[in-house]
C-alpha cells in the first residue's frame, strides 16, 4: 500500500511540476508551489527527486521520453525498407517531435528543452541526452553509412549533423522563422512536405559526395521505395 502511495504521490509530483515549470521557468518555479498543486508534503519532493533541480530534469525527460515514444525514429520501418526510406521516417518524426500539438505545457516545455540543448542549466542533463539521445543518433549514422558505403566516419557524421540541423532548426529558431520566413514555419499540416524537401535536399548533397568515392558509379541512384 504504502509502494502504491509513494508511485501516485511522485507521479502527481511530476505532473504539477510539468505546469509550474512551464509557467515559471526552473528559477522562479518554487518547491512549494509545486507541492501544493500535487496535494503533497512539501518535502515530497526532496523524497522523490532530491532536489528542485533533479525534479526539474525529471520533467524534461518525460517530455522528451513522451515525444520519442509518440514520434519514433523507425516509424514504419522494417528489414525492407531502403536506407531512403528508414532517413525518411526519421526526418518526418524529428519534425512531428518538434511540431506545435496545441498544448501551451507541452510548447513551453519544448522551449525549456530548446533552452537546454543549447546551453544546460543543470548538471545533470547530459545524461538526459546521452541515454535518450544518443541511440538516435545512432540510428541515423547507420542510415547514412548505408547510403555512403566505405565513406570515412568524419564525412558520415557530418551528413548525419546536417540532417539533425536542418531539423532542429525549427524547434531552436523557430521564432526567427515566424519573422522572416513564415512559410516555412513548422506545423502539423506542413509536417509531411518539409521532410521530403529534407530528404531530398539531404540525399543530393550525399549523392554528391558519393560522387568521390572510389569505384562508385557516376550517376548513383538509391532504390526509390515509397518510403518503406
Amino acid at each position: 500500500m504504502c509502494d502504491t502511495q509513494d508511485t501516485e504521490t511522485r507521479t502527481r509530483l511530476l505532473h504539477a511540476a510539468r505546469v509550474v515549470f512551464a509557467s515559471d521557468g526552473l528559477k522562479r518555479a518554487t518547491i512549494r508551489k509545486i507541492s501544493t498543486l500535487a496535494r503533497a508534503n512539501i518535502a515530497a519532493v526532496n523524497y522523490h527527486f532530491g532536489s528542485k533541480e533533479n525534479l526539474y530534469v525529471a520533467v524534461l525527460r518525460d517530455h522528451l521520453e513522451q515525444k520519442l515514444r509518440r514520434n519514433p525514429r523507425d516509424a514504419g520501418v522494417s528489414s525492407l525498407t531502403s536506407p531512403r526510406g528508414r532517413l525518411r521516417a526519421y526526418v518526418r518524426s524529428m519534425l512531428a517531435q518538434f511540431a506545435s500539438d496545441g498544448d501551451a505545457v507541452s510548447v513551453r516545455l519544448g522551449k525549456l528543452l530548446s533552452q537546454e540543448f543549447v546551453q544546460s542549466s543543470s548538471r545533470y542533463f547530459p545524461t538526459v541526452i546521452e541515454n535518450c539521445c544518443a541511440p538516435a543518433h545512432a540510428m541515423l549514422l547507420d542510415i547514412v553509412r548505408q547510403l555512403l558505403p566505405g565513406c570515412d566516419s568524419q564525412t558520415v557524421s557530418r551528413c548525419a549533423g546536417s540532417i539533425v540541423g536542418q531539423c532542429v532548426l525549427h524547434a531552436h529558431a523557430s521564432e526567427v522563422i515566424r519573422l522572416i520566413s513564415p512559410d516555412m514555419v513548422l506545423k502539423p499540416s506542413n509536417v509531411e512536405a518539409m521532410a521530403d524537401f529534407i530528404v531530398e535536399f539531404s540525399l543530393g548533397g550525399i549523392e554528391r559526395l558519393a560522387l568521390g568515392l572510389p569505384g562508385h558509379a557516376p550517376s548513383p541512384k538509391w532504390e526509390q521505395h515509397p518510403e518503406v
